[in-house]
């Protein structure tokens, strides 16, 4: 069904001044007929009374097209007043739409910033998260190839963890979490990277890094969890440890994959010979 178009306001004036010269003329015609009766007074009374009707439904289609017009008149002035509120309307959200354009675009790096953070880390500890740090070890390793230099990776794990959550709750093991990261991060040069591997268990990438100085870098973590002294509103909440394994490319994995079974296996170790303690790869030996 096609809208009809609205018409103007100069047409509504048109429409008025039409109406007005309709309405002279049947009051001329009105006139007319009441010289007419005035003439035909001495006729039969029934011509008298066919004229007296005439004149009276002559006067009602004249009021009733006034009503009418006046009717259709006031809704297309209710209709006019309706569009332009509505345009009024859509040029303020127009403008609201154009500021908030310009906002956008002129923080477009802050804001592609922090959809890439959230996109590579982890939302609890602020570290990158495991799809991030898979990327980032085959390309050092791709690097250290070329190079020909080591490439050293630490897994770690906070020893009793579930006990923990049992004690203390899930929330203070989110606080826990939170604290390591912190310290990795507090930790690493510039060129190292600290990842949230899964659950509890850690890792942090040196590249460049001999086998005995990622130990002794891991050594270093160690000796600095042990001395947190954490707390989860106000509540202490003892003392924690960490499991470390430790291995280094080329000696124990040509690949990502390789690399982090043979640090996942000297973490094992450490576990087995009675966790707070690290653990190198070259040293797995049966038990």
């Amino acid at each position: 069904m096609m809208q009809q178009k609205k018409p103007s306001t100069q047409q509504l004036l048109q429409e008025i001044e039409s109406l007005r010269r309709e309405v002279e003329q049947l009051q001329r015609e009105k006139a007319d007929l009441q010289i007419l009766l005035e003439t035909a007074t001495a006729d039969t009374g029934a011509a008298v009374r066919q004229l007296y009707e005439s004149n009276k439904q002559l006067q009602a289609e004249v009021a009733a097209a006034i009503a009418l017009r006046h009717c259709e008149s006031a809704t297309q002035q209710a209709k006019l007043a309706e569009v332009q509120s509505l345009l009024a309307k859509a040029a303020t959200e127009k403008a609201d739409l154009e500021i908030l354009l310009e906002t956008t675009i002129a923080h477009a790096d802050t804001v592609e910033q922090v959809l890439h953070s959230q996109n590579i880390r982890d939302p609890l500890t602020g570290l990158f998260n495991r799809r991030y740090m898979d990327q980032f070890l085959r390309r050092e390793l791709r690097h250290a190839q070329r190079l020909c230099q080591p490439l050293g990776l630490i897994l770690l794990d906070i020893d009793h963890f579930k006990r923990f959550n049992d004690t203390f709750g899930h929330l203070a093991g989110d606080a826990v979490l939170r604290e390591m990261g912190r310290l990795l991060q507090a930790h690493q040069s510039s060129s190292d990277i600290a990842c949230r591997y899964g659950g509890e268990e850690l890792v942090l990438i040196v590249p460049a890094t001999s086998l005995k100085e990622t130990a002794a870098r891991a050594e270093q973590v160690r000796q600095a969890v042990k001395l947190l002294n954490l707390e989860h509103y106000r509540q202490p909440l003892g003392g924690i440890t960490i499991s470390l394994g430790v291995a280094c490319f080329p000696d124990h994995g040509q690949s990502s994959a390789a690399l982090i079974r043979a640090a996942d296996a000297a973490l094992y170790r450490a576990k087995a010979l009675g966790r707070d303690r690290l653990v190198t790869a070259d040293s797995l030996k049966p038990l």
